[in-house]
């Protein structure tokens, strides 16, 4: 009887043990509708983990596709591959989860993120963006292409408007779980700061919020910026030739964080850098063109510079980025980004495009 027993307690422990492992299961199951993707390989990803390298791979067999693991706590995943990009956000929770064309179900978080993105509707914005995209790039001067541009920003002020007033509330919603997380990287990428106002936010948010680390990099940013907002003197700028300091001390300068392959910043250039150049060099100027973000080895990045200059007849001084940390440095998150600096070093003004840029040239040449 006693071993009788002994067995039984063994057993129950053994099924204790199993249940308590199973209550952290998860299981994604998935349809695709598109017929280009089977036996193709879909990946997961956590956008915002360490590394850019798959979690899981699964390859697509009759239209479906499943991943399975364990989760002590539940984070955001990415699956897609690079043919069709991202398929889908998803939460990993515990359960099973459906993906479907339709959308995302089947546990509690997937369920109330689906629902939400179901509300949040900005298509009219988007349609309408989609209208004017073409005109800016293919505007026949700098006037259409800035009439356009002011469309466009004034759309996606308004986009951006909508989109933070909604994950306001849905932060509030889920303030202490992941999706508290996401609508605030959300609320990031919508909305304006200052380092003082987010930082007042970081410090009351969950430690779920404040500890992410999409919210600690935002918070830096935020942080740089104002340490090289105007009025501030400028901070230096290591480049493969030289520093910055070595081109602008004592001169009024113009320095353009840009790229080869961004388009605004190639018609910044075009359209306004270069013929600055030409009238104001004489007068005192100088212009500095900060080469950051290139893509490739150094190689490729040398050879990318290299053909912008040309493509654009770009004759004023280069300065390129050797360490690729310029933009951390002054808080950069998006190019072109043209900032003035006084022949003090002083930081006049940021964010310049378009005619504010000789605005204030001008205003600076009178002092």
């Amino acid at each position: 009887m006693k071993k009788a027993l002994q067995f039984i307690c063994t057993v129950a422990v053994i099924v204790l043990i199993g249940s308590c492992g199973n209550k952290n299961q998860f299981t994604i199951n998935g349809t695709l509708d598109k017929a280009e993707m089977e036996g193709k390989t879909i990946y997961l990803f956590n956008p915002y983990g360490e590394g850019t390298d798959p979690i899981d791979s699964t390859v697509v067999t009759n239209g479906k596709f499943s991943f399975q693991g364990t989760v002590d706590e539940a984070w955001i995943a990415l699956m897609g591959n690079e043919e069709i990009g991202i398929l889908t956000m998803v939460v990993i929770e515990p359960g099973t989860i459906v993906v479907t064309a339709d959308g995302i179900s089947g546990t509690p978080l997937n369920d109330r993120l689906t629902a939400f993105n179901e509300s949040l509707d900005i298509s009219d914005i988007e349609s309408q963006m989609e209208e004017y995209i073409p005109l800016y790039y293919s505007a026949p001067n700098a006037e259409a292409r800035a009439e356009a541009e002011h469309v466009l920003d004034s759309l996606d002020s308004i986009g951006r408007a909508r989109t933070c007033e909604a994950n306001w509330k849905f932060y509030h919603e889920n303030s202490d779980n992941i999706l508290g997380v996401k609508a605030m990287q959300e609320i990031v990428l919508s909305g304006t700061f200052t380092y003082k106002e987010f930082d007042s936010i970081v410090k009351s948010a969950a430690p779920i919020v404040a500890t992410n680390k999409f919210v600690i990099n935002k918070l830096n940013q935020l942080r740089a910026v104002e340490a090289t907002a105007a009025g501030k003197h400028y901070t230096d700028i290591q480049g493969v030739d030289g520093k910055l300091s070595d081109l602008i001390d004592g001169k009024l300068a113009l320095v353009d964080f840009y790229a080869s392959w961004c388009g605004p910043c190639r018609n910044e250039i075009k359209d306004n850098l270069v013929p600055l150049w030409k009238k104001y060099q004489k007068k005192g100027l100088v212009i500095v063109g900060l080469n950051v973000w290139e893509r490739g080895d150094a190689e490729a990045r040398k050879a990318a510079h290299e053909k912008v200059m040309k493509d654009l007849n770009i004759t004023y001084p280069q300065l390129v980025d050797s360490t690729r940390t310029a933009t951390d440095t002054y808080g950069v998150n998006s190019i072109p980004q043209i900032m003035l600096i006084g022949p003090d070093g002083t930081i006049l003004a940021r964010d310049l495009r378009g005619a504010a840029i000789e605005e204030a040239i001008i205003e600076a040449l009178k002092k």
